[in-house]
Parts: C-alpha cells; structure tokens; sequence
C-alpha cells in the first residue's frame, strides 16, 4: 500500500507491509532504531501494535509520515536496515554451510 498525497498542505505518508520479525529489527532495543530513523530523517515512523496485523496475513504495517524529502529518507533508512540485515544472514548462513563439510 503506498499513497502520497498530491497537496503538500495535507498530511503525506507511505504504507507497507513487513514481517514480525522485519519490524523488530525496525524498532530496535527499547525503541532505539525508529527513533535514530526518526531523528536522522525528520519524519514520523510508526508501526502496527505486535498483535496487529495487516488483514489475511501476519504482516505489520509500518507509516512513514511527514514531508515527502523526510519521508524518502526514512524509507532509506529502513530499506539499508533490511538489506544489511539479509547480507549478514547470507554470510552467516556462508560460514555455517562452510564448517559443515
């Protein structure tokens, strides 16, 4: 789901899907990460509650709000956190499947 508004007087915002797990990583210890994503991008990030989910799957919903600039800098943001986060997963994996044989 990804809508923008077309005045910038009205409230602009984006909306996706991750998972459970995704989110987690987006939040960070004690809310750490989302609010360095916030602070760093000047928008507003917010997540469905961890029993909330996007109807017919197990999918959270994360809204990016504020001025359409902030907002593509937070979805940055979150996309590197997600893509470093898959890169560490693959090495590990890497090293597993290496000590194996």
């Amino acid at each position: 789901l990804f809508l923008l508004s077309e005045n910038a007087e009205k409230p602009t915002y984006v909306r996706f899907l991750v998972s459970n797990a995704a989110a987690g990583s987006v939040i960070g210890k004690g809310g750490s990460t989302i609010t360095e994503f916030q602070s760093k991008s000047g928008a507003r990030i917010q997540l469905s509650r961890g029993h909330e989910f996007f109807p017919g799957t197990s999918d959270r919903i994360i809204m990016v709000s504020g001025a359409i600039d902030d907002i593509l800098k937070a979805v940055e943001l979150i996309i590197t956190k997600f893509v470093f986060l898959v890169s560490l997963i693959s090495k590990i994996m890497m090293m597993l499947n290496l000590e194996q044989k």
